[in-house]
């Protein structure tokens, strides 16, 4: 039997070990820093990393940059390493930060400095990062009426989905990183719908699809979504599930093995969680919970199965705990966006900002 070439040994077994040592390897010779930093390995070392050692919380604070391991069995995170941020992220006055996190996707984080609006994909583990080029010529992108989502296309190209909103006219972009350029998509929505009335959330993906939450910003508001498939590129417009809207409301979007989780917490102190799930286009109540003592401004930061449990957390202190019966993988699950923290909870890799 022939020997197996060192090089296909070497990518059989180092995709299977932590982005960090990855990176100690490509120092070994040319050929295997070449074979580390070829796209097929990196495609199939991301395929591999979504396991909850992989998993990090970065937070970006008034004057640090941290990141920190989270501990599966106790769901605590550990000591923080400060970390640079290696772009633009500084206030007039050098004094504070000014990057806030919008999306992240495969390691790659999509982030915003509030100063300049300029966008960034941005890897923290590998440092690489890119500026994204500004189609227009200022206020790029506004947090209050702008959203983002992240995908991969068939040809495993990371594109950044941009939708725009200003003065009651709306321009929706694609960012290709292969082309490193920006092309429009065209989308057609009411006009009520592109003012601050509405609020945007930041796009999930779930299979070939990015969902976003569109909701009315008082009491009694409508609630709706907009998906995007990333295949087509084509846009719809779908219900939520039936939310109690005569109360606060805040909708969480988790992706869960390809299957999309809604979390909808209604109330005020206390509040009412159910959980839904989206198939074939119809929304399944899976699981009414009893109200909980949750305040009106804690921002529900992920969710963590356990077995067939599902842990509600809010800035890491669990707050609830539900018993479904369903079995997903034992993991962390990100809600779509953290609302009172800068921070994220995303999956190390080696993927690139650039090409």
């Amino acid at each position: 039997m022939s020997q197996l070439p060192n090089e296909f040994i070497a990518f059989g077994i180092l995709t299977r070990v932590p982005p960090k040592v990855v990176g100690r390897f490509r120092s070994v010779c040319k050929t295997w820093n070449e074979l580390l930093s070829g796209n097929a390995f990196v495609r199939e070392h991301c395929s591999r990393s979504a396991i909850p050692s992989n998993q990090k919380v970065l937070f970006i604070e008034n004057q640090t940059c941290s990141i920190h391991s989270v501990n599966f069995q106790t769901h605590d995170y550990g000591p923080g390493t400060n970390i640079a941020i290696p772009f633009d992220h500084r206030s007039y006055d050098n004094r504070f930060n000014v990057v806030y996190i919008l999306s992240h996707l495969n390691g790659l984080l999509c982030v915003c400095n509030e100063f300049t609006s300029d966008l960034y994909l941005w890897n923290p583990l590998t440092t690489s990062f890119k500026r994204l080029p500004n189609t227009y010529s200022n206020d790029f992108y506004k947090s209050n009426l702008d959203a983002v989502g992240l995908y991969t296309d068939t040809q495993n190209d990371f594109k950044v989905l941009h939708i725009r909103r200003r003065d009651a006219t709306l321009n929706v972009n694609v960012y290709s990183r292969s082309d490193e350029s920006w092309r429009n998509i065209p989308l057609a929505l009411p006009s009520e719908y592109l003012t601050t009335r509405f609020s945007w959330s930041t796009g999930t993906l779930c299979g070939d699809t990015l969902y976003f939450t569109v909701s009315e910003s008082f009491v009694g508001g409508s609630n709706f979504m907009v998906c995007f498939n990333v295949n087509s590129e084509e846009f719809q417009l779908i219900g939520c599930p039936p939310i109690r809207n005569h109360e606060i409301v805040h909708i969480s979007l988790v992706n869960a093995k390809d299957e999309l989780v809604v979390f909808v917490a209604t109330g005020y102190r206390e509040m009412t969680i159910d959980m839904w799930i989206l198939q074939n286009d119809t929304w399944y109540n899976t699981h009414s919970f009893r109200p909980i003592s949750l305040d009106l401004w804690c921002s529900i930061t992920h969710y963590v199965t356990n077995g067939n449990k599902w842990f509600v957390m809010a800035k890491f202190e669990k707050i609830f705990e539900i018993n479904t019966g369903l079995m997903w993988f034992d993991r962390f699950y990100p809600a779509t966006k953290w609302t009172c923290s800068n921070g994220a909870l995303f999956t190390e890799s080696l993927v690139s900002a650039t090409i």
